[in-house]
């Protein structure tokens, strides 16, 4: 045979027959025609959507691998079984032979499969209705495709399109890499699992790393329900409002009555440098905006008195003359019985024991030398009711004046007399069997019953407190008092009731100065400057004991109702959730933080110790910078999500959506983009 051209080759060829120029076996094949080379960008924008059919099918044949997989474990096992006792027994065919396979299918059943349809039976299906999936011509339309293998697993774990993008690519990126670099070899598949694997490892330890602020949140949060949240986010929305923003560790600690650890939560983020310096902005605006809330809501009750020391005085006299209109008014109506009894005279005998007493005689004469009262009694006689009734009056001041210490002439055992004696001539003068008379019996009798139900409460009350009181101050204290009694909120509320009566304006003035003065001794300023607590220790001093409370409640209520009542309690809801900020506890810790951050080498400091220890140092600092950085960064963003106006809210959202489980999310993953990649990888087998 002549020489062939170099454009052309021999071929074998089975069964091609002997001719004169070529050997037995072999054929002359024409030089292949040149084909254009793919374009990359068509060849990706091909293979990535093939892919990502290649992992559908996959997952649907997914039951049916599993099933063909249980399977083939049983068919080993049936061949294991019969081919020992074949062998052992020398029945049957011979092991290698066709007639051996023919049997082992059809008495042992292998190769019998299951009943679902298995990835290659699905691509089978497939490829019948579109023809031939696309393969690959490039290497970047290799990497595409398996990034499309690899997308079914975006459908695992939360986050965004961003998160689940980059859970797809870098496994699916690490897979074709190692794929590439064994391709043809036997460890191509070994080599492409292990790539994916450590992609999803890698993006699962980023994504733990990521999620660390919310783990936290999680964890100090654990038992919270949906009533808390709800509670917790109708007390933001009240701060909100009135212009003193909670954080969302204050407004579901105060909500649940420090059921959550969300407070010492927040006390270790503002103990670091970079979540301390988000959440110390906050706090500095505080004082301020407390001070305001209280003086909006106090707006409610009036404004405030440019003459607060007039206060006092004028309300003393308008409590006392409250007073002086009940005991008038019992007067008024016990008249009728005294001017009835009035004329009533005794019996010389019967007036006997009263005109013997030596108090009754000093306090006659007082009676009818006086220039007021002795012309009204003058036509009466000493034995009428009417003169034994006025002069008894005389002779109980004279006895309780005698009484008193502070008084000059003092004499307990003087003020002794003249109290009995008058108590003994009112007893013959009411008593009908001694002379007396029944209708001034019955007056005494009403009188006393009005003085005790009537005026003696309020003698004894807050109004006599408040007509006792020499200053404003003091008058503030029996509206509002700091150490109130038990189950007195019913006779401030009446208090307040008959005041405002008289002088609607100074009461409210009276009420809000009680407030305006508690707050402001409450929030005074510290050594260190404003005092963020302050609001805090105003809701406690002003109702901090549950009887405060009721008592603040029915003076607002009978001062102008839910108009004065419901913006003075909600600035107290806001501020007592303040008062659920940990203090920070010892500095050692932040310190060293700060410490470490001043301290940290230059560069060239540290390729010095790098050449001094071998390299050695510089993983070590690699390593605490990382650290700093992620606890900066996870520190930072829990500040952030704290401080956030909607703070409840990404809590809430944290709470439902349970706490990430990465890895987990990246096995199950990695199934996913092991069956997609097999079924993208592998080609319909023969069926025999």
């Amino acid at each position: 045979m002549d020489e062939l051209p170099a454009s052309f080759r021999l071929v074998p060829r089975q069964g091609a027959p002997a001719t004169d120029d070529l050997p037995p076996g072999f054929r002359v094949a024409a030089p292949p025609t040149p084909s254009a080379q793919p374009s990359v960008a068509v060849d990706v924008a091909k293979a990535l959507p093939t892919g990502l059919g290649k992992g559908v099918i996959g997952l649907a044949g997914l039951p049916g691998d599993v099933q063909e997989m249980g399977g083939g474990l049983m068919d080993r096992a049936m061949l294991g079984v019969g081919h020992t006792v074949m062998d052992w027994t020398g029945l049957g065919p011979q092991a290698g032979t066709p007639e051996r396979e023919e049997f082992d299918r059809l008495y042992l059943g292998i190769g019998s499969g299951g009943g679902l349809p298995t990835s290659r039976d699905v691509r089978r299906g497939v490829e019948k209705v579109t023809g031939p999936i696309y393969k690959p011509k490039t290497v970047l339309g290799e990497y595409a495709q398996t990034t499309g293998d690899f997308a079914l697993g975006a459908l695992v774990g939360p986050g965004g399109v961003a998160r689940r993008v980059t859970e797809t690519i870098i496994p699916a990126v690490l897979s074709e890499t190692a794929g590439q670099a064994t391709k043809g070899t036997a460890a191509e598949p070994f080599a492409r699992l292990a790539g994916g694997v450590a992609g999803n490892l890698g993006v699962a330890t980023a994504a733990a790393r990521a999620d660390a602020p919310a783990r936290a949140i999680a964890a100090a949060t654990r038992g919270t329900t949906e009533a808390d949240l709800a509670a917790a986010r109708a007390l933001g929305e009240t701060a909100q409002r009135v212009g003193v923003p909670l954080t969302g560790a204050e407004a579901i600690q105060g909500a649940t009555g420090n059921a959550t650890k969300l407070g010492d939560l927040q006390r270790a983020v503002e103990g670091s440098l970079d979540g301390g310096a988000v959440l110390a902005r906050v706090y500095a605006d505080r004082p301020g905006q407390m001070r305001t809330a209280v003086d909006d809501a106090l707006a409610a009750l009036g404004p405030q008195s440019t003459a607060p020391s007039t206060l006092g005085p004028r309300a003393a006299q308008t409590a006392e003359a409250v007073i002086d209109d009940t005991r008038q008014g019992i007067n008024r109506a016990t008249r009728a019985n005294y001017a009835a009894a009035g004329t009533h005279v005794l019996d010389s005998a019967d007036f006997a024991p009263i005109a013997r007493d030596p108090a009754f005689q000093a306090a006659l004469r007082q009676l009818r030398a006086d220039e007021v009262l002795g012309p009204v009694y003058r036509d009466l006689p000493d034995n009428s009711v009417a003169v034994i009734d006025a002069v008894t009056k005389g002779m109980r001041d004279r006895g309780v004046a005698l009484g008193n210490r502070a008084n000059p002439g003092f004499s307990s055992e003087t003020a002794g007399l003249y109290t009995g004696g008058a108590a003994e001539a009112r007893a013959i003068a009411r008593d009908p069997a001694r002379g007396g008379s029944q209708a001034y019996n019955d007056a005494l009798t009403a009188q006393a019953q009005a003085r005790r139900q009537n005026l003696e409460p309020l003698e004894q009350g807050p109004l006599g407190q408040l007509a006792g009181a020499g200053d404003t101050a003091a008058a503030t204290q029996a509206i509002l008092p700091a150490r109130p009694l038990v189950g007195g909120e019913a006779e401030l509320a009446d208090a307040v009731t008959r005041l405002r009566a008289r002088d609607p304006d100074l009461t409210n003035e009276l009420i809000r100065q009680r407030l305006a003065d508690q707050f402001d001794t409450s929030a005074t300023r510290t050594v260190g400057g404003e005092a963020q607590g302050g609001g805090a220790r105003f809701a406690k001093d002003i109702a901090g004991t549950e009887q405060q409370a009721r008592n603040l409640d029915a003076v607002l209520e009978a001062a102008g109702g839910q108009a004065v009542r419901q913006p003075i309690a909600d600035v107290l809801d806001v501020l007592r959730a303040t008062g659920t900020r940990k203090p920070q506890g010892s500095p050692t810790d932040f310190n060293q933080q700060i410490r470490e951050a001043v301290g940290e080498m230059p560069l060239t400091a540290q390729a010095m110790t790098a050449l001094r220890t071998g390299g050695a140092s510089l993983l070590t600092q690699a390593g605490d910078g990382a650290r700093r950085a992620w606890f900066g960064r996870n520190n930072r963003t829990l500040a952030e999500i704290l401080t956030a106006p909607d703070s409840v809210g990404r809590i809430g959202t944290i709470l439902q959506r349970g706490t990430a489980t990465p890895f987990a999310d990246a096995v199950l993953r990695q199934a996913l983009q092991s069956r997609g990649a097999e079924a993208a990888r592998s080609s319909p087998r023969k069926v025999p």
